[in-house]
């Protein structure tokens, strides 16, 4: 059985993949010249990645709730590939409303904060963007 914060990772990484900005597997390991979604971990390969790694925000005793993601992106030595990257993402979720990720419904999902962590170890730019969405999410003890 998946979990919420499971389907909803997953979720995001196949519409991410879908809307073509990576390359969404659940195992093996991604080619050199590909854009590698993985959740919770940055691997040292390809040089560009989208990390996903969800967190509660808010839940109440309804079964709303609101859940960020901090998307990690990597890509290369020029800022504006990872910059390009951070737009796209923007694009594909800031404003959107009434959609499904794994099966969770999302209400609304928007860009909450983004900043620039620097280059890695190998001279590869990177910065992390946080974006929160209100979901439903269903728990034996919330009132609905």
């Amino acid at each position: 059985m998946t979990g919420y914060s499971s389907a909803l990772t997953e979720g995001l990484a196949e519409l991410a993949a879908g809307a073509g900005l990576g390359t969404w597997r659940t195992s093996g390991v991604y080619a050199a010249g590909e854009t590698g979604i993985t959740v919770g971990v940055v691997p040292d390969v390809p040089d560009r990645i989208i990390c996903l790694t969800p967190y509660p925000v808010e839940d109440t005793d309804l079964t709303d709730a609101v859940t960020g993601m901090q998307v990690r992106l990597r890509a290369g030595r020029d800022p504006r590939h990872v910059q390009d990257a951070a737009d796209a993402l923007f694009d594909l979720l800031h404003g959107r409303e009434h959609y499904q990720l794994g099966g969770v419904h999302v209400a609304l999902s928007w860009r909450q904060s983004q900043a620039w962590i620097g280059q890695d170890e190998h001279g590869r730019m990177e910065l992390t963007a946080n974006y929160y969405m209100r979901t439903t999410r269903a728990a034996t003890y919330a009132n609905e």
